[in-house]
């Protein structure tokens, strides 16, 4: 193979980039003039000649050229088909035809296929070729850059992580789109081009696009993430797109980059439903419960929390835990949050505060580092618990004396025994001789007597049934209550009238009743402290179900107002001798446990009654027993 012939020119330091001309001539003496022209050019050149198309095609194969020198006149190919032929071997590569001829048409046709130039065989030719050349490879070489840069950008934006929309700014129609926008909205990509932007999104997001597309163009760019797409198979997409506006040569166009956020949207809506139920739970819980910072600031506080606070949930936020709950300026003495901050552990208190008790518990909120960043305060309003608390000691302490008494009341039966049998003898032996005797061994007789029935009142009152339900005389279990309260009743000259209507047995628990009849007949006799009427009156309901007890007193009375809090716990009228508000709402309480029901009517100076109603017994009914006697004796046999 023919060595290139080279010359090398330098420009100072740095030596130029040589192209290598290919140059197609049938005449020699052509070829070498231009080799020759060539050599001496400015330019740098590296020629290589040939005399037909087939060996030109032929070196191409071989060697890389910048450019090609084609002569029309050519041995079995003219310059057209050889062009052609050279074009479609190597697309793009430069080709410059020279011609002997002048011909317009051949000039026109070379450039319609594709010739970089075309030069007619004239005195001065020589002279133009090296420009033409050097022109038409630098040429050459912008555009492969460009399609360089073109190959770059389409790989970019066709193999983008996001959906590219790229829309024209004055009709809103789809340019191009990239592989990603084309599998978003499952659809190819030819069918999205020229569609109208709007189109892509859902009725209800029309507006609001057109809106968005609006602002583009006022802002030159913006951002939206509250439209939503619609897919090829009519699924909804929400959108996050950011959006600019940009000018290419005469044209504005809006480059749309899409995220499909659906996994976003649902994350959101399942953290938004996490946080609902969360604070129906944490508004849920009646008792006070709060989350505080460092300085006892609110920053979370549940509806209760407000209630107690006297204010709506967002007015307490922010504000401190001491001053919205108590008034307090300073913290609570031995602030339990404090102490959580300081040491990470759970606290409690136990404070008092406008007469009522509270607990409170601290728990710690770590941070990342472990520290507590917040303090989870729980309070619980405890004063009915206490009531309670102190209500149970109270019937603890009152039922071990009843236990006392009615052991003392059984020790009294031997001297009283003993009494009786001395005076028994002493009448005997005195007979009738002095009348002054016999008056006092009668006293004697008559308070032993006296004492014999309130022992064994007292016996019968405290005992224990060992049914849970039984057949109960009502008329004898209102006497043996009203012996109990006997002396309280003559103490204060209190009447008793009984208006008994031949009363049928009840079926009911005989230590409810008991309990429920005593409490009715203390409130009485402690609302009439100067003296007044107890009526006891009993009757049967017209369909013999039920049977009727009625407490009636000419005391107080109770006023409109308290009259519908009476069964309500710890509510009371006698704080300042000692009640608590607990007899009443345990009588209702048993009375509606046990199937019965209690109402209440009073008027304020005339008086206040009671009415019971309870089961009437049944020719079959037979008395259940109570395993809780058998428990409480530790009898597990049955």
């Amino acid at each position: 193979m023919k060595r290139f012939a080279m010359e090398k020119k330098h420009n100072g330091e740095h030596e130029k980039r040589e192209q290598r001309v290919l140059i197609i001539e049938d005449h020699p003496e052509q070829a070498h003039l231009m080799q020759l022209i060539l050599n001496r050019a400015r330019q740098n050149f590296a020629v290589r000649i040939v005399h037909d198309a087939e060996s030109g095609l032929a070196e191409l194969d071989k060697e890389h050229y910048d450019v090609v020198v084609l002569d029309y006149h050519l041995p079995k190919m003219n310059g057209l088909e050889a062009l052609s032929a050279i074009q479609h071997k190597l697309p793009g590569l430069p080709v410059v035809m020279v011609t002997g001829q002048g011909d317009e048409r051949i000039a026109v046709a070379a450039m319609r296929q594709g010739a970089a130039d075309y030069l007619v065989k004239t005195r001065d030719y020589l002279d133009l070729l090296p420009r033409v050349l050097d022109r038409a490879g630098k040429e050459r070489k912008l555009s492969s850059q460009l399609k360089q840069s073109e190959q770059r950008y389409f790989a970019l934006f066709d193999r983008a992580s996001i959906a590219i929309f790229i829309v024209r700014a004055d009709t809103l129609q789809l340019v191009q789109v990239n592989k990603n926008a084309a599998e978003l909205l499952g659809c190819p990509g030819d069918e999205l081009i020229g569609r109208h932007w709007l189109d892509l999104f859902s009725n209800l997001s029309r507006q609001p696009a057109e809106a968005f597309f609006q602002k583009i163009q006022q802002e030159n760019q913006a951002d939206t993430d509250q439209l939503v797409l619609v897919h090829a198979n009519r699924r909804l997409i929400p959108a996050d797109i950011h959006a600019s506006l940009l000018e290419i040569g005469d044209h504005r166009v809006v480059q749309f980059f899409v995220s499909d956020i659906s996994e976003k949207v649902r994350m959101q809506h399942q953290l938004l439903l996490s946080r609902q139920r969360l604070l129906s739970l944490f508004d849920g819980i009646t008792d006070l419960i709060c989350v505080l910072d460092p300085s006892f600031r609110l920053i979370m506080g549940n509806k209760r929390y407000a209630q107690i606070a006297s204010r709506q949930t967002d007015q307490v936020i922010g504000e401190k835990c001491y001053r919205a709950l108590f008034g307090r300026s300073q913290p609570c003495e031995n602030c339990p949050a404090h102490e959580t901050y300081r040491t990470g552990e759970s606290k409690f208190i136990e404070i008092f505060h406008q007469g009522r008790t509270f607990h409170i518990w601290t728990f710690p909120m770590a941070a990342l580092d472990g520290r507590p960043e917040y303090v989870v305060e729980y309070a619980k309003d405890v004063t009915e618990q206490k009531g309670i608390e102190k209500q149970l000691i109270k019937s603890e302490k009152l039922a071990t004396i009843g236990l006392l008494s009615s052991g003392i009341a059984h020790e009294l039966r031997n001297p009283l025994n003993v009494i009786e049998t001395a005076r028994y003898a002493l009448e005997d032996s005195l007979g009738s001789e002095d009348s002054d005797v016999v008056k006092r061994l009668a006293i004697i007789k008559k308070n032993v007597r006296r004492a014999s029935i309130i022992i064994d009142n007292l016996l019968q009152f405290s005992r224990h049934s060992e049914f849970e339900r039984e057949r109960i005389d009502l008329e004898k279990l209102l006497d043996s209550t009203l012996s109990l309260v006997q002396k309280d009743i003559g103490l204060r000259k209190i009447e008793i009238r009984k208006n008994y209507r031949n009363t049928p047995r009840v079926f009911f628990s005989l230590d409810s009743l008991k309990q429920v009849f005593l409490n009715i007949l203390m409130n009485a006799v402690q609302a009439m402290p100067n003296g007044g009427i107890i009526s006891l009156r009993t009757a049967v309901s017209p369909d013999g179900k039920w049977t009727l007890i009625e407490f009636s007193d000419t005391g107080v009375g109770i006023s409109e107002e308290n009259l519908k809090h009476v069964f309500t716990p710890f509510f009371t009228t006698k704080s300042d001798r000692g009640g608590i508000g607990l007899g009443l709402y345990l009588s209702y309480t048993i009375i509606k446990r046990e199937g019965g029901d209690i109402l209440c009517k009073s008027r304020v100076g005339e008086g206040t009654s009671f009415i019971i109603k309870v089961p009437t017994a049944k020719a079959d009914d037979e008395p259940i027993k109570d395993h809780r006697q058998d428990l409480r004796r530790g009898d597990l046999s049955s």
